[in-house]
């Protein structure tokens, strides 16, 4: 599945790339984000609890920032396992000054989710994944404005 899309958060770009490298923050925006351990430099383990319809699961695995333009555009990985499946996801995100106190965040994400969750279908699981981008940038847009982390709600049921 393919994800794209531009967003608006109201924070300049120096303060929205700090914040997409901070681990707190990135943990309270994360939908369904239980747990962020640092390993190594933009490495991260990763515990994530998401329901899409009638399936629930934990995925462990991995969460990785890499700087493909420091300051400009960065790409973000995640490889997750759970009882239900795994989830594959490799996310590009641009970050453009649209004025003084204004970013644009213009996504890219190619997602892949397989076994036993993958039956639920590619519109369930294209509305779950865009439910869950949404989720994100609204958060982080919140977690700027308010200079706080903000949580964020974890269950779908499409």
């Amino acid at each position: 599945m393919r994800f794209s899309g531009e967003r608006q958060v109201g924070a300049p770009v120096a303060q929205v790339w700090t914040a997409l490298h901070d681990s707190e923050v990135l943990r309270s925006i994360m939908p369904g984000c239980e747990e962020l351990a640092p390993l190594d430099a933009g490495l991260y383990a990763a515990t994530l609890a998401a329901r899409v319809g009638p399936v629930a699961d934990t995925y462990r695995g991995t969460f990785s920032i890499e700087d493909e333009f420091p300051g400009w555009d960065i790409r973000v990985r995640v490889d997750a396992r759970g009882r239900c499946g795994h989830l594959d996801v490799d996310l590009r995100v641009a970050l453009t000054a649209q004025c003084t106190a204004t970013t644009a965040l213009r996504y890219d994400a190619v997602a892949t989710v397989g076994g036993f969750v993958s039956r639920l279908g590619k519109p369930t699981l294209t509305v779950a994944g865009g439910h869950f981008t949404g989720c994100f940038f609204r958060d982080l847009d919140r977690s700027l404005r308010r200079g706080a982390p903000a949580r964020s709600a974890a269950l779908v049921s499409p």
